[in-house]
């Protein structure tokens, strides 16, 4: 069982000795929720809610795609929309990339699309669906899709299918997508295929597709780019958020919820806590989130809503190598872990110039260099501080 961390609101943990800055990459974005890279070329494409994909070169913004129609997205706190994209391990030779939304049916849509002859934009035409499902309601979408760097093969998380406290128990149960981490191969042009190392690979009863479950809102996950180790972010009920860690090629995981929350009993609080993967860190849930998404920002609090981070293994800040970088939407706040020797640093202040940001991602260029999405408009790229 893996041991977990409590980060207390009182601890503001272990002195910065970080020496760490940032810059602004871009801003003026609307609703930017996540970063993603080229191979090969390093070419930023800021990916919005909205359903825009706009890609940065140099000081130029293209508009690589606007799948605004073919959407779903309301004011906040909606968390529907244009959720998720990755780039096929093989796309220098393909140009194929794979998205996530929630479309104008409240369906979530895995989709594969290819670049037109003109490299700076989409072939719109080109959409292949892989799978979709319908949402009953319009939070816990999840959505995040990523590459693993050690098998290609492509994970998707999707939430519990919201409401309060997953009313139909979908996180526990292995015949929907709900609450799950998927792990499907698209290696191939037909569709997708299920990977036979998959836990419930065969099975006429479970959704063969799943890798891991038991999550409520798995908001953003990574891969450690050395060894594949997988990290995930997932978003609290009313009390504690949670960070998760499977070794690489670690299947089958349940990680409790409805009936744990963190390392906490939930629905049953008698809850056989010894059958679940306690977090590799918790921190309790201390904001209330209508004030933050209003910009009403409360003193003295940890946060309300966990946004997954990256493992820092770039070249330009030694002192942040090896350490899980992670945030809280609501506080604004971030913090580097280290898994050895369990011991947290607040970074907020040394990246930040102050607490009125909405950290909805980080992203991870080619060199491994790490940056932060602003949902209030804008893009940082950590860097090594003066």
């Amino acid at each position: 069982m893996l041991k977990y961390f409590i980060l207390f609101a009182s601890i503001l943990f272990a002195q910065n000795t970080l020496i760490i800055d940032s810059k602004i990459i871009a801003e003026e974005l609307e609703r930017p929720l996540l970063v993603r890279f080229e191979p090969e070329t390093n070419l930023m494409y800021i990916i919005q809610q909205t359903g825009e994909i706009f890609i940065k070169n140099g000081s130029n913004t293209i508009l690589f795609l606007d799948w605004s129609k073919h959407i779903t997205v309301k004011p906040m706190p909606d968390e529907r929309g244009l959720l998720g994209m990755a780039f096929d391990p093989n796309f220098k030779n393909n140009g194929v990339f794979y998205l996530s939304y929630v479309d104008t049916e409240n369906y979530s849509v895995i989709s594969r699309f290819k670049v037109s002859s003109n490299k700076f934009k989409a072939d719109i035409s080109s959409e292949e669906k892989l799978f979709y499902f319908k949402q009953p309601f319009n939070n816990h979408n999840g959505g995040h899709i990523e590459f693993s760097p050690i098998d290609n093969y492509l994970y998707i998380a999707f939430g519990d299918g919201g409401k309060f406290g997953d009313p139909f128990n979908h996180a526990q149960n292995t015949e929907n997508y709900f609450g799950k981490i998927l792990r499907i191969d698209v290696s191939s042009d037909n569709n997708y295929s299920i990977p036979n190392d998959n836990p419930f690979y065969g099975s006429d009863n479970n959704k063969q597709e799943i890798w891991s479950y038991g999550l409520r809102n798995p908001w953003r996950f990574s891969f450690d780019a050395i060894n594949g180790d997988m990290f995930i972010g997932d978003v609290g009920q009313d009390s504690w958020e949670e960070i998760n860690y499977l070794e690489a090629n670690q299947a089958g995981i349940n990680f409790g919820w409805n009936l744990v929350e963190g390392n906490h009993c939930y629905s049953n609080p008698d809850c056989d806590q010894t059958i679940y993967t306690e977090p590799m860190l918790e921190y309790p849930s201390d904001a209330a989130y209508w004030k933050s998404i209003m910009g009403l920002r409360e003193k003295n609090i940890t946060g309300c809503s966990v946004t997954g981070g990256y493992i820092y293994r770039g070249k330009q800040i030694k002192s942040l190598y090896g350490l899980y970088i992670f945030s809280d939407f609501c506080s604004g706040k971030v913090w580097a872990f280290n898994q050895k020797s369990n011991e947290i640093i607040e970074i907020t202040s040394s990246l930040l110039s102050s607490d009125q940001h909405m950290i909805a991602s980080f992203g991870e260029d080619i060199y491994n260099e790490l940056y932060i999405v602003d949902y209030l408009g804008a893009i940082y790229k950590i860097q090594k501080g003066k």
